[in-house]
């Protein structure tokens, strides 16, 4: 899920700049390259939210992956504590 929004953030940016590009720019010129960057922006805003989030599950993943790996070692640990020492 986090690779498909990271994805889905590219995907987002760059089809509103190209659509913004492409109907602003022929009708005024070089002025329509921050006509288009201006009338985008939502949208880049959206693509980037996207991306950040992914990312931020891309992280959670990783931090619950930690944790469980943590506690696997530290139940391994008061298991072999809780063990009589054969003599």
């Amino acid at each position: 899920m986090d690779t498909f929004l990271k994805i889905a953030g590219a995907v987002v940016i760059v089809v509103s700049l190209a659509i913004a590009l492409r109907v602003t720019v022929p009708s005024f010129g070089s002025v329509g390259i921050i006509l288009a960057l201006q009338s985008a922006s939502p949208a880049i805003g959206v693509g980037v939210a996207l991306a950040a989030f992914g990312s931020m599950l891309g992280q959670l993943k990783k931090i619950r992956l930690a944790a469980e790996r943590q506690a696997d070692l530290f139940q391994s640990i008061l298991e072999r504590r809780s063990q009589p020492a054969a003599e």
